[in-house]
């Protein structure tokens, strides 16, 4: 372990606890990126019927015509990065100002509002299970709205405390602590699928464990092992996503109870306890500097524009996967939630793992031609699968062939060191065109164009799905387009490229945006 606040190390100990509060955060959310576009999906379908403007309610609108469901559920996905965009900083600016004598500037803020969030991260799939389908999709979106505002309030308390805790010099380790907590709560998140499964097996409730694991079609409904919908005593059979969502909150607030048992017992290493006033008092509202004002010559200007619609391109792709990856894996691959979030738990473990060697290549080769190689990557091996998934042939059951599935397997692998590539470098680069001096006004460029891409990215790749008739697989033409137009944009930045010297700040900067 670290040494203590008294010495000069990192107290990892310490570190390791406070991380328990991004970890449940994480784990929230890989549950909802991963579930919620499959009931809204199912929700939407049969309310609307499937394909493009399908039912009798659009059909009168020639307005309407391109809308589609999975137009629908992308936008609805957005909703968290909208509210990110407009409450994240306010509510962090607001947890900068509380004082709370015995609990601090933070933790108010995540002991009300974490359980508050998590109640309607459970009342989601509760609301699902309503037969009224209008009604049923009224109350998801109430309650989806009220889960992504709760959870904007405490979002950026949990993530702030860390600075809280960890001197300026040690921000760099400990960040990386708090990384590989949020990777291991997106991990579990992951699998939860598979944990609730098991519960309710053990439990006794045997029809919700089969029904978990069994193919479902786009209505939700429980598929048996000849493609046939599962009726039981003239009951249609559809899927209960409940116990997931329930064993999610359950050790989402157990994580939050780790993190005020360290709180308790250790406020008084809060750096900013006896800081709070003079910090609100010196700091002073910082103008915004436009690009044609900076100090820079015509080609660094050019260059750090390109590399702005560059960002906004990557972003579009990577966004675009998240909430259409397990409507894919159940329409293509013929795979349940359960096992489509074991999939996705692949690829993050390769991007986790492909972190540090990134970096090194960034520092070793040149951030810009890390980022081209990663990009080249992406886009060879998304085509590679478009091209295979649609020149070979289905197995009899629909379900994809044996090497479309390596196919497959190998980019998920290869997406995730690729993506690695890209994601570790292009916030450095971003800032070394801007110099020590404009760290703060480029971190806000960079995260300009990467939230407009998080709100326009779903969207317009639901829109690309709809049009080709619900057919998920064109999900990967969308991303390799965005990849390969990102690719070329990058291709005009020709400056940001850094020096030994810059590294160090260059780090801490990157730190203290928490990327």
């Amino acid at each position: 372990m670290g040494k203590n606040s008294k010495g000069n190390g990192l107290n990892y100990k310490r570190t390791f606890l406070i991380g328990f509060g991004f970890m449940g955060c994480m784990l929230l959310w890989s549950v909802y990126n991963s579930y919620v576009p499959v009931i809204l999906r199912a929700k939407f379908t049969e309310l609307l019927g499937s394909g493009t403007a399908a039912s009798s309610f659009l059909s009168g609108h020639k307005a309407l015509a391109w809308v589609s469901v999975a137009l629908i559920v992308n936008a609805i996905m957005t909703i968290d990065n909208v509210f990110g965009v407009i409450f994240l900083p306010f509510f962090g600016k607001r947890s900068d100002r509380v004082k709370v004598r015995k609990w601090g500037k933070r933790m108010p803020f995540i002991l009300i509002c974490m359980q508050i969030c998590a109640l309607f991260f459970c009342f989601i799939p509760v609301a699902a299970l309503v037969k009224a389908v209008g009604l049923s999709i009224l109350l998801m979106m109430a309650v989806i709205i009220f889960f992504n505002f709760t959870m904007s309030v405490w979002r950026s308390p949990v993530v702030s405390l860390m600075p809280d805790f960890t001197p300026s010099h040690l921000q760099s380790d400990a960040n990386a602590v708090i990384n590989i907590m949020g990777g291991i709560g997106q991990m579990v998140g992951f699998v939860v699928g598979t944990i609730a499964t098991a519960l309710a097996g053990l439990l006794g409730f045997t029809t919700i464990a089969s029904h978990l694991k069994a193919d479902t079609d786009a209505l939700g409904r429980v598929l048996d092992a000849n493609g046939n919908v599962v009726v039981i005593d003239g009951v249609v059979q559809k899927v209960n996503y409940v116990p997931v969502f329930v064993v999610t909150a359950i050790i989402a607030v157990l994580c939050i109870v780790v993190l005020t048992g360290f709180y308790r017992k250790n406020r008084k290493y809060d750096l900013t306890a006896t800081e709070a006033q003079a910090i609100e008092k010196d700091e002073a509202p910082k103008k915004k500097v436009s690009i044609r004002n900076l100090d820079m010559d015509k080609g660094e200007k050019r260059s750090l524009i390109i590399m702005l619609l560059a960002l906004f391109l990557l972003n579009n792709a990577t966004e675009a996967i998240v909430p259409n990856f397990t409507n894919f894996a159940n329409d293509t691959l013929k795979v349940q939630p359960i096992y489509s979030t074991l999939m996705m738990a692949v690829f993050a473990v390769s991007l986790a793992a492909f972190g540090i060697p990134a970096g090194i290549m960034g520092r070793k080769l040149g951030r810009k031609k890390t980022i081209l190689i990663g990009l080249a990557g992406i886009v060879f091996m998304f085509t590679v699968y478009l091209t295979v998934s649609q020149v070979l042939p289905n197995n009899a059951d629909g379900s994809v062939n044996k090497f479309t599935w390596i196919c497959l397997w190998v980019a998920l692998v290869v997406g995730g060191a690729a993506v690695g590539c890209v994601n570790i470098n292009t916030l450095p680069l971003v800032l070394a065109m801007g110099g020590r001096e404009h760290v703060g006004t480029f971190t806000g460029y960079y995260y300009t164009a990467t939230q407009a891409a998080s709100i326009s990215g779903p969207i317009l790749c639901g829109l690309v799905i709809g049009l080709f008739h619900e057919n998920y697989n064109y999900m990967f033409l969308y991303c390799a387009i965005m990849f390969a137009l990102g690719l070329v944009a990058m291709l005009g930045v020709k400056h940001g490229e850094s020096t030994p010297e810059d590294e160090e700040w260059i780090q801490e900067a990157v730190d203290a945006a928490g990327d």
